[in-house]
């Protein structure tokens, strides 16, 4: 089974306290999502957790000093996954 880790929910990317911290496992994800316009993005990882009411698209998560934008949330019937685009 994969191992649980601290994963910070923040409002945007400069926020400095967390909304909320919960437990969950980031595993390394690649996925391109190809947009009409010609522009892509890569997506880097997935979080596996429990379902979670406040990861919504237009938040963040913060995991091992990495932040990373909610790109997709795919809710199965007792637990979340997340695909994550790892900002620089």
């Amino acid at each position: 089974m994969f191992s649980k880790e601290p994963i910070k929910i923040v409002l945007t990317i400069e926020s400095l306290s967390p909304i909320k911290v919960i437990e969950g496992s980031v595993q390394p994800f690649t996925k391109t999502i190809n947009f009409e316009d010609g522009y892509s993005i890569e997506i880097t990882n997935r979080l596996f957790c429990d379902i979670e009411k406040e990861l919504t698209l237009d938040r963040y998560i913060e995991v091992r000093a990495e932040k990373y934008k909610i790109i997709q949330i795919i809710t199965w019937s007792n637990y979340l996954e997340v695909w994550l685009y790892k900002l620089k």
